[in-house]
């Protein structure tokens, strides 16, 4: 007879083959390796396999589990993005990420925060609702993102998303603290709220915490990359312990950041950004590509996990209380109000319409979501914060769905418009 501990197993063995089989499946299908996992998590909980589903509002420790399991991931994410990508950092070479990040990401908050409070939440959950929502997620947003160094498909899309999911992750953090603020300052409305909470928010964890976590990130990653590829580094090894070493300098320069009040985020992205540029012109320049192609492994075990609890907690009666109006705000978010601010923001950069479009629209919405709100949960005290799930689960289930559909034609379109323009050119 089986136990709880041979179904985890037994689910964890085939979820895990399960990714090395279903990309090829699905192919060029409206269906996605993600909107598969989550619908397993659905089904398996109906099944005499199912498994316990933690609930973060049931108790502190399944919170914190949750809370956990997705920094990690996000982590790992964020880390695995940096290395990806070629293109180095510039006003131009990265100017839709820089727009995306100081317009559209603030106005999305903003925008969200107001959504929330018609669909009926306080206000501190509304602003939590705002900064959780707003940022693209680094893990959901693989599809869309440049696949790995020395790829050779950065287009400005790819590059953009990438980019932007590396950094806004860190930079919502901000506001998440805000919304922490404000529901400990119990104030009536949201202009008293601010007031008494504007100038710490501003000074601390919007000046410090972000200098903090730049600074960390920059001294780290740097460090990391003249060990790694010195004369004892795992670069002359041929890369023998690159998983090791991924993993190491990933914690290292997230603990510390953490430890110094810092966005651990936001520098573990910067760290993969300077240890990658610190590779360049080197003759083991390629070991770059053994620890990313481990963090694409990493990644993909707790993704694996993550999106059988994300279909199993869906179904498991926490959105029996759902409203139309929470459900209106996912919709809103998905095919309004990310698209149209993101378009517009959009329109002082170049690229054609169709890019313009791909780049608003693709926000996708994960995991980091998740993990905003446990941490909120776990740092301060919101009324309502259940319905704050609701909406998030509804938001993420719905961006897996049609993003994880319409992500490979508009970028099978995106990479044939590139080859016509690179053979034209030539």
């Amino acid at each position: 007879m089986l136990d709880e501990k041979d179904i985890v197993y037994l689910v964890a063995g085939l979820a895990l083959l399960g990714l090395t089989a279903l990309p090829l499946v699905c192919g060029k299908r409206l269906l996605s390796v993600p909107t598969l996992y989550v619908a397993a998590g659905a089904v398996l909980a109906f099944t005499p396999f199912a498994l316990h589903i933690p609930d973060p509002n049931s108790s502190e420790v399944a919170g914190l589990v949750i809370e956990h399991l997705t920094e990690l991931i996000v982590i790992i994410a964020l880390a695995a993005a940096g290395l990806a990508v070629d293109r180095q950092a510039g006003r131009r070479e990265w100017a839709h990420s820089w727009v995306l990040l100081g317009v559209a990401m603030p106005l999305t908050i903003v925008g969200l925060y107001f959504l929330g409070v018609w669909a009926g939440l306080p206000m501190a959950a509304a602003l939590l609702l705002g900064a959780a929502l707003a940022p693209t997620d680094p893990v959901l947003a693989r599809e869309v993102q440049v696949s790995g160094p020395n790829e050779g498909d950065e287009d400005d899309v790819r590059v953009s998303l990438t980019t932007e999911a590396g950094l806004n992750d860190g930079l919502a953090f901000p506001f998440v603290w805000l919304a922490i603020a404000v529901a400990s300052a119990q104030a009536a409305t949201i202009g008293p709220a601010l007031a008494e909470t504007g100038v710490d928010w501003l000074l601390y964890d919007v000046g410090w915490r972000i200098a903090a976590a730049l600074a960390m990130g920059g001294l780290v990653g740097w460090a990391s990359a003249r060990f790694v590829m010195g004369a004892w580094g795992d670069a002359r090894a041929g890369g023998a312990n690159a998983g090791l070493v991924f993993l190491g300098s990933t914690c290292l320069v997230y603990g510390l950041t953490e430890a110094i009040e810092g966005y651990g985020f936001l520098a573990v992205f910067v760290a993969a950004r300077v240890g990658r540029n610190a590779s360049r012109g080197r003759a083991d320049e390629g070991y770059v590509t053994q620890p990313h192609a481990y963090a694409d492994q990493f990644e993909k075990i707790l993704l694996a996990v993550l999106l059988l609890w994300v279909g199993g907690y869906a179904v498991s009666g926490v959105l029996d209380a759902l409203t139309w109006r929470e459900v209106a705000v996912a919709f809103l978010l998905v095919f309004v109000l990310r698209p149209a601010i993101g378009y517009l923001a959009l329109l002082c950069t170049r690229g054609d319409r169709f890019q313009r479009l791909s780049i608003a629209f693709f926000g996708i919405r994960g995991m980091g979501s998740f993990f905003y709100i446990a941490f909120a949960a776990s740092h301060g005290t919101f009324d309502d914060l259940t319905a704050v799930w609701r909406i998030t689960i509804v938001t993420v289930l719905l961006s897996i769905a049609v993003h994880g559909a319409l992500a490979p034609i508009a970028m099978r379109r995106i990479a044939q418009s590139r080859d016509q323009k690179t053979a034209a050119a030539e």
